[in-house]
């Protein structure tokens, strides 16, 4: 019987491995490392929500009954912000809106009061004058 050959460590095991590598195998190597790692660190980036607050915009229009609309919207890297508008004039594809900006989201009575407000303020603009 033969004896079992005796076991190399690890790092002589890995020497080996190494030392087998062809030319070919190690511009493969490297090529793989140099498409891995940006690639691996874009998907970290994409997928930090500090990171895409600081790139991207948003616009929402929130629905609600009052008869205005209310948007939020958010700058690049900015505080959020609310508008209540309503719109009070129109000339073919333009619009002209009145509005009020907010740096709090509006609770059920600011937008009820800002509404009517504006509104007041839209019949007004309408009206010719006296």
């Amino acid at each position: 019987m033969t004896e079992p050959p005796p076991s190399e460590g690890k790092l002589a095991a890995a020497a080996s491995v190494v030392k087998g590598l062809s030319l070919t195998n190690v511009l493969v190597i490297a090529l793989l490392a140099m498409i891995a790692i940006p690639t691996y660190l874009a998907y970290k980036m994409l997928n930090d929500p500090a990171v895409m607050d600081r790139l991207l915009s948003s616009y929402k229009e929130l629905p609600n009954g009052s008869g205005c609309v209310l948007r939020e919207v958010k700058e690049r890297g900015g505080p959020d912000l609310w508008a209540i508008s309503t719109g009070f004039a129109f000339h073919g594809s333009d619009r002209w809106y009145v509005a009020v900006g907010l740096t709090h989201p509006p609770d059920a009575n600011d937008l009820t009061s800002h509404c009517e407000t504006l509104k007041r303020i839209a019949d007004t603009l309408t009206q010719p004058p006296p």
